[in-house]
C-alpha cells in the first residue's frame, strides 16, 4: 500500500531544522488539496505534533488553514506547560537524589530535547531515570518520601518484576499534572541484547541541566545505541523514533568508535537497523561508509525496508501479534546467543505475567499508578 501524501508531508516535517530542499517541498505541499485533517491525524499518532506547528509557521503559515493553526497552537500550549511541570519535577527529584547520595542517570526526555535544540521541538511525557539495581530500596523509599505512589507488590513480586522487565513507574498527581517516573534499573528488558552496564554508561555521561539543576546523562553514542534497541522494543512503531535518531546522529563525532561500542554491547545490528530506517525515512545524516555497511547486511537492509514500511501505512496504534514481534526481535540480533535470550524472555514472560502484574482485577494496562 503506498503512503497517502500526507504521510510524506509529515515525514517531511520530522526533523528539528529543514534543509531549504526540504522545507521547500514541505511548504509546497501546504495546499488545499491537502487533506489537513488527515496530517494532523498523523502527526500526531507519530508524536512529531510540535515540529509540524513550528514548521507550519516557519515555511507555510499563510497557506495553513486557520482551525488547524488555531488547533496546533493550543496543543504547543498544553504540551509547553507539561514539560515544564516535568522539568521541575526533575530537578525536585534529583536535589533529593543529591542529598540521599544515590546516583543516577536521565534517560531519553531532556536529554533528546538537547539534541533537538529545544523543549519545544521534543517534548516528552514523563521522566526516565537510570540507577543501580542495589540501590532500588532507597530509591523507592526516597520517591514515596517525595509523594510518589507505585503499584502495590510482596517484595517476590518486586524482585521478580524488576528481573525481567528492569523497570518500574511510579507516579503522583499535582493539580491537572500527572508526574510519571519510569525507574530503570536496567537500559533494557531481560530478553533484549544490550551489554551496557550502569556504571559503564555513568563512566562516559555529561552533564544535563534540567529545571536549573545539573544531572549527568548518556553520552551520544550511547543514547544512539539505547535508542536503536528501544525501538524495537516499542516495536518501531511510531516515526519519532527515526527522528530521535536523526537528531541525536548530528552529535555523534565518531562514527566507527559507535559501531565497536555496539558491538560490543551485542546491539550492532539494531544500530545498523535504526540507521537505515533513520537515513531513508527522513534524512539522518550518517556517513556513507556508515550507510554502506549497514545496507550491506542484507538482513538488516530486509528489515528496514519492512520498518519504513509499517511507518507509511501506520495510522492508530500498532501492537504487533506476539509472533511477529518475537520476528521483529530476532531478526535484529547480533548472533544466536542473542535469539535464544530473546525467546528465553518471552518464555518467561508468560509463565511469570500473572504473578507480577501489577494490575487489579479489571484494572486496564496503562491506568495511572
Amino acid at each position: 500500500m503506498a503512503p497517502p501524501p500526507e504521510y510524506e508531508f509529515v515525514r517531511l516535517a520530522a526533523r528539528a531544522t529543514l534543509a531549504p530542499e526540504r522545507a521547500e517541498r514541505f511548504a509546497a505541499m501546504a495546499t488545499d488539496s491537502l487533506d489537513w485533517p488527515l496530517a494532523v491525524r498523523l502527526a500526531r499518532y507519530h508524536r512529531v505534533l510540535p515540529l509540524l506547528w513550528i514548521h507550519l509557521n516557519e515555511h507555510a503559515r499563510e497557506q495553513t488553514p486557520e482551525d488547524v493553526l488555531d488547533f496546533l497552537r493550543r496543543s504547543s500550549m498544553s504540551t509547553a506547560v507539561r514539560v515544564l511541570f516535568l522539568s521541575s519535577e526533575m530537578a525536585r527529584i534529583a536535589e533529593r537524589f543529591e542529598a540521599e547520595r544515590i546516583p543516577f542517570l536521565v534517560l531519553k526526555g531532556p536529554s533528546l530535547a538537547e539534541a533537538y535544540g529545544s523543549i519545544a521541538h521534543r517534548p516528552f511525557v514523563d521522566n526516565d531515570l537510570l540507577g543501580r539495581r542495589d540501590d532500588f530500596d532507597r530509591i523507592e523509599r526516597t520517591l514515596l518520601d517525595l509523594g510518589f505512589n507505585r503499584y502495590k507488590r510482596s517484595q517476590r513480586q518486586l524482585d521478580g518484576y524488576l528481573y525481567v522487565h528492569g523497570e518500574y513507574t511510579f507516579g503522583r498527581a499535582v493539580g491537572t499534572q500527572i508526574s510519571t517516573v519510569d525507574m530503570h534499573t536496567s537500559v533494557t528488558p531481560l530478553g533484549f541484547s544490550y551489554a551496557g552496564t550502569y556504571d559503564d554508561l555513568a563512566g562516559r555521561s555529561r552533564p544535563l541541566d534540567v529545571g536549573g539543576r545539573t544531572v549527568q546523562a548518556l553520552d551520544w553514542p550511547d543514547l544512539f545505541i539505547v535508542l536503536c534497541v528501544n525501538a524495537l522494543k516499542d516495536q518501531w512503531n511510531r516515526l519519532r523514533l527515526a527522528c530521535d535518531l536523526s537528531e541525536v546522529a548530528e552529535m555523534v563525532d565518531d562514527w566507527d568508535a559507535l559501531e565497536a561500542r555496539a558491538a560490543s554491547a551485542h546491539s550492532l545490528r539494531a544500530c545498523r537497523a535504526g540507521i537505515l530506517v533513520s537515513h531513508d525515512e527522513v534524512g539522518g545524516p550518517y556517513p556513507a561508509d556508515v550507510v554502506a555497511r549497514a545496507r550491506a547486511d542484507e538482513p538488516v537492509h530486509e528489515l528496514a525496508t519492512e520498518i519504513r514500511e509499517h511507518l507509511q501505512t501506520s495510522y492508530e496504534e500498532r501492537i504487533l501479534g506476539g509472533r511477529d514481534r518475537a520476528r521483529l526481535v530476532l531478526r535484529a540480533q547480533d548472533d544466536l546467543r542473542g535469539q535464544a535470550r530473546y525467546l528465553g524472555y518471552v518464555a518467561l514472560r508468560r509463565l511469570t505475567e500473572r504473578a507480577f502484574s501489577p494490575l487489579e482485577p479489571g484494572q486496564r494496562e496503562g491506568e495511572t499508578a
